[in-house]
């Protein structure tokens, strides 16, 4: 989830009328709801996968009644298709950490589902986007490299990396640091810490895997 109004960064700031924002892993849509708050005429496009996450952030849209926001209920990915996604898939569960990655959503007592998946840059090749959310469970490098051509297309971004030791070698926050840097982005990273940055039923799991959670903020 990205940082209240109040704690953005004082060098962040969209000058365009109609700003397009990108948010990949909109869950159910607390991010959406206070980039519509800060910029009313916003054009957004959420990606949610989790099919009851989906259907809460859509309901979130038409209750508050919000002008251009397109929803689209698959995962980003490097490739498009249809992959297995692990977690708390079922109405009413915790959807945070659900995932494409097994070593970031399989759990004990979780189940999996099919979903569909989309590369982002078929997104990104012929857009200016003002600012770009991934939060997307352990496929952030994958993303990001995918998209590395259409990077300079992106005034900023807020990645969350989602890493354990199983995750090191797919999914480094080293490795996508390096990935934005290379891409001219000046970069501000963050170890997570707070409390809601996992269920707390997850704090076992957490110590066994290493689980950690990293926020990068990048911009122009």
């Amino acid at each position: 989830m990205i940082r209240a109004a109040e704690d953005f960064p004082s060098f962040f700031h969209i000058s365009e009328e109609i700003p397009f924002i990108i948010d990949c892993g909109a869950n159910i849509g607390v991010s959406m709801l206070e980039w519509k708050y800060r910029w009313p005429a916003s054009r957004i496009l959420c990606f949610e996968p989790d099919p009851y996450a989906f259907e809460m952030l859509t309901a979130n849209i038409e209750k508050n009644d919000l002008p251009n926001v397109t929803c689209v209920c698959a995962a980003i990915s490097d490739t498009a298709g249809t992959a297995l996604f692990h977690g708390e898939i079922h109405r009413g569960a915790d959807s945070r950490g659900n995932s494409l990655r097994p070593e970031w959503g399989k759990r004990e007592n979780t189940n999996q589902t099919q979903v569909r998946c989309l590369p982002l840059s078929d997104y990104l090749n012929n857009e200016k986007v003002a600012f770009l959310k991934i939060d997307i469970e352990g496929m952030e490098e994958a993303v990001l490299r995918q998209i590395s051509p259409f990077l300079g297309n992106v005034n900023a971004a807020y990645i969350e990396v989602h890493g354990t030791d199983a995750l090191q070698p797919a999914n480094s926050v080293e490795r996508i640091r390096q990935i934005l840097l290379d891409a001219e982005f000046d970069i501000e990273i963050e170890q997570r810490f707070q409390p809601h940055a996992l269920p707390p039923h997850l704090q076992c799991w957490q110590q066994k895997t290493n689980a950690m959670q990293s926020q990068i903020l990048c911009w122009r």
